[in-house]
């Protein structure tokens, strides 16, 4: 499949998905959501993609809406003299679907950020199970320093990740937190030089792609859906996991291996 604004790579059982407008920092226009959507639909399909990651290209994740005098921009179904409804019908149709598409991917997915994640993108990478950021990484909310209210998730997803008070900090004042206290906070899982940003995260991606994929696909389920249940409700559900993952091929190479003392090698069978 072609693409105008994104770049999509396969290779070893991992997809990277790259928004590659850098001339912009990877502003969004309508055309790069579509086209978003259409490549993470693509990648939870496939069945050889066992890791995905997520990035952009250039100094920049990406910088949210492309809000250039004069351009059409992302924020062209946002005018101010549109109705409510219509603002209400674009967000949900084209910036909130990007939001689903990433949190309900069923594969892991791993933001590679290599500068400023702005806005949704900021809120992307924070949908991503894990981040993996260069000292050149910085991130912000902004909505609240245009007046606005954030509408990609920033609410929900960001008190999960760092907890409520300092998620309401970053909320209200819309101020930047660079490399080093996104890693302190646990906006950043990992932080490595920017010289080996790329080969750090496809390292960690690969090690993903290598384990069992019932597995993963079914600890990411449950780890999001407990965040939203009870002790009683999670464990009922671990229940189902185990003994389903009990019955899988998979669960047999990993025995046999355990014994032969080799790596296992899994086919997410």
């Amino acid at each position: 499949m072609g693409f105008k604004t994104i770049i999509l790579k396969k290779e070893e059982h991992v997809a990277t998905i790259v928004m590659n407008r850098p001339d912009r920092m990877n502003a969004l226009i309508p055309e790069m959501f579509k086209e978003l959507k259409e490549a993470l639909e693509e990648v939870n399909s496939d069945d050889d993609v066992r890791a995905v990651i997520l990035t952009g290209a250039g100094r920049g994740f990406c910088t949210g809406a492309d809000v250039k005098e004069g351009s059409a921009g992302s924020g062209e179904g946002l005018r101010a003299e549109k109705s409510i409804d219509e603002v209400r019908q674009y967000i949900r149709h084209n910036p909130q679907k990007i939001t689903l598409a990433i949190r309900n991917l069923e594969k892991p997915i791993i933001a590679m950020v290599n500068g400023p994640a702005v806005a949704d993108g900021f809120d992307w990478a924070l949908a991503c199970d894990l981040r993996v950021g260069s000292e050149n990484a910085r991130f912000m909310n902004a909505f609240v320093r245009m007046a606005l209210f954030p509408n990609t998730g920033a609410t929900w997803l960001l008190p999960r990740v760092i907890g409520l008070g300092k998620a309401l900090e970053v909320l209200f004042t819309g101020d930047w937190l660079d490399a080093e206290e996104a890693y302190r906070i646990g906006v950043l899982n990992k932080l490595v030089p920017a010289a080996d940003l790329e080969s750090e995260t496809m390292a960690l991606a690969q090690k993903l792609a290598k384990q069992p994929p019932i597995s993963l696909r079914l600890l990411k389920m449950q780890t999001y859906r407990g965040l939203e249940m009870s002790l009683e409700a999670a464990l009922e559900l671990a229940a189902d996991g185990e003994a389903m993952t009990l019955k899988t091929e998979d669960h047999r190479e990993a025995l046999t291996a355990f014994f032969e003392k080799r790596e296992p090698r899994f086919k997410g069978k």
